[in-house]
């Protein structure tokens, strides 16, 4: 079997994984089932808000 070099270059993403109502996302603006890309200070505006959550490496390359 041959042996292979691969590099990736992509994002470092961590994917949040909560349970909430539905009225948490709409005061929060956001859009269910779909992906946000955040910045630090919305991260910790919606951790402060939320309830306990499952944090899990991903990414895309």
């Amino acid at each position: 079997m041959p042996d292979y070099d691969v590099l990736c270059i992509g994002n470092s993403i961590v994917d949040i994984i909560a349970q909430c109502e539905e009225d948490f996302l709409e005061i929060n603006g956001i859009i269910k089932g779909a992906m946000n890309l955040i910045d630090t200070h919305r991260a910790e505006l919606l951790y402060s808000r939320m309830g306990p959550a499952i944090e899990a490496s991903g990414g895309s390359a």
